[in-house]
């Protein structure tokens, strides 16, 4: 009982942060219609960004999540306007080369500059309590709670702000939003920021249970992709049910059994997902 609770614990903890990973990416394609497969490598640049910040230089942990999410925010903008606004509206499989192609680029460049060797993030505490003769870290349930505030803050933000519902209305119709007077041109770049801005925060927290190398984005961008086709396409409910349930089977089946065997579990309840409802659990077909 004892394990299954400290499994549950952690299938929890990874779900979030999968969600994280899969909201940005559903907002992105809810908003712009393109697939970004690069969404990987904003993952690793964010923990990047936190481990110079906050290892090498010494500077706050915490200012060092939010100058992560920022500094991509802003790079993820910029990729908007200079490279995916021009396949606005063009076959998908542009913006797809596109994608690709970044992943290579910014991949092998994040070797060139950051090495191979493998790095990681001292975190914002230590120790722990336990409960029930379960081990709680207190790293782990900060980080959590911290995840968890951001996906709350973010529905708040998608369901009663101004440019949360401009977005909302561009990902539900952008010919009528733009009618209606919404910028969309401004609402593609906001969302691609911010999408980008989750994939960076995701990569702080799991930076700082995990080791970090360049080539940490290409898993990122395959979790992501499978918890919003789970979830749906362009559904962020979809996305965060789909982190806790890929959470869980990681978290249960790699401590029972192995991680190979959970990897493979994951695709098969992704395919039964599919079989039964081909838009995914919360998305719906898109033209």
């Amino acid at each position: 009982m004892t394990e299954m609770l400290q499994m549950g614990l952690t299938g929890f903890n990874l779900g979030l942060m999968y969600a994280l990973i899969a909201i940005g990416l559903t907002l992105i394609f809810g908003v712009m219609r393109i697939i970004q497969y690069a969404h990987g490598e904003m993952f690793m640049l964010g923990a990047f960004t936190l481990y110079y910040w906050h290892v090498e230089f010494g500077l706050p942990y915490w200012l060092g999540v939010v100058v992560s999410a920022v500094v991509i925010f802003a790079f993820g903008a910029v990729l908007q306007v200079v490279l995916f606004r021009p396949l606005h509206g063009k076959n998908i499989l542009y913006s797809l080369a596109v994608s690709l192609g970044l992943v290579l680029i910014i991949s092998s460049t994040g070797q060139i500059l950051f090495g191979t060797t493998v790095k990681g993030i001292p975190g914002p505490v230590s120790g722990g309590i336990i409960m029930g003769g379960t081990y709680l870290s207190y790293e782990r349930m900060v980080i959590s709670a911290v995840s968890a505030a951001l996906i709350g803050a973010l529905w708040f933000f998608l369901r009663f702000t101004i440019t949360g519902l401009a977005i909302r209305a561009v990902a539900e119709d952008p010919d009528t939003s733009a009618l209606q007077g919404v910028q969309t041109r401004r609402i593609h770049w906001i969302a691609f920021g911010l999408g980008s801005a989750m994939a960076a925060i995701a990569g702080c927290m799991m930076g700082t249970l995990l080791s970090i190398v360049p080539t940490m984005g290409f898993l990122a961008t395959i979790k992501a992709f499978m918890i919003v086709i789970m979830g749906g396409l362009g559904s962020v409910v979809g996305a965060l049910v789909g982190g806790m349930v890929l959470g869980m089977i990681d978290s249960v089946v790699t401590t029972t059994i192995s991680g190979d065997i959970a990897l493979i579990l994951s695709f098969v309840v992704i395919f039964l997902v599919l079989v039964f409802r081909p838009s995914g659990l919360f998305g719906q077909d898109w033209d």
